[in-house]
């Protein structure tokens, strides 16, 4: 309102201006009876002067609408919309410490995501951080790095095989072209800042004869290099 205001002020008093000469030479040269009228000519150029200030600062309006309506269609146009599609199989895998009995005490933990990444913006989209809240810990993992190359990862239960290939991260990156897909793959994250202690003050109790934790609520973030993020929520057993 106040920039409104500041412009049609300034709009006024010019084209006051305007109407009043333009009254005055009509008054000299064309139309003598208005020069007996002085107070029909100042309310006339006064409204007229008002009527065409609004409508100059209405066309300034809508010029400057314009323009951040093409600004905004060419800024939707180069940029990535990202969008995580969950697929089966997600799990996670306690980290058994090097001196801790089988089944028991565990150091870290990898979250292993089986899904897909869509990009249907119309920008090249190179996905370089990975965040992960884990929900029964009330706990958020920011600035992980995905894991590459592992043919195996050693659990509090047993070894894990991996495929390599399987991976969709390389050197850290996810690249999802524009208007497209990953194939369906794997990220693998490493989270160290878990431990037994943690699980147990978050109520989290062992079941069963391999003692095993149940199913854990994470939300994973990724976002690239634009800083556009996706969201997706997965549930994901112990293996």
């Amino acid at each position: 309102m106040k920039i409104w205001l500041r412009e049609l002020l300034s709009e006024f008093f010019s084209r006051v201006w305007l109407s009043l000469s333009a009254a005055s030479t009509l008054a000299t040269f064309f139309v003598k009876g208005w020069s007996e009228k002085p107070r029909f000519i100042s309310v006339t150029t006064l409204i007229v002067g008002f009527a065409w200030a609004n409508f100059r600062v209405f066309q300034k309006q809508q010029a400057k609408l314009v323009d951040f309506r093409a600004a905004l269609s060419s800024y939707e146009s180069r940029v990535s919309h990202l969008k995580i599609i969950p697929d089966g199989g997600s799990r996670y895998i306690l980290a058994r410490g090097e001196t801790a009995p089988l089944h028991c005490d565990f150091r870290g933990g990898y979250l292993e995501f089986h899904l897909m990444i869509e990009n249907s913006g119309r920008r090249d989209s190179t996905v370089n951080k990975y965040q992960v809240e884990i929900v029964e810990l009330k706990q958020t993992f920011t600035d992980l790095k995905p894991i590459e190359g592992k043919n195996g990862i050693q659990g509090r239960h047993c070894q894990h095989g991996m495929q390599p290939k399987s991976i969709l991260s390389n050197t850290g990156n996810i690249r999802v072209p524009a208007e497209n897909t990953t194939d369906r793959g794997i990220l693998l994250l490493f989270v160290p800042d878990i431990d037994l202690e943690r699980f147990a003050n978050a109520g989290l109790k062992m079941h069963g004869e391999e003692r095993r934790f149940g199913p854990l609520n994470c939300r994973l973030t990724l976002t690239d290099m634009t800083k556009v993020s996706a969201t997706c929520e997965f549930r994901i057993d112990e293996a």
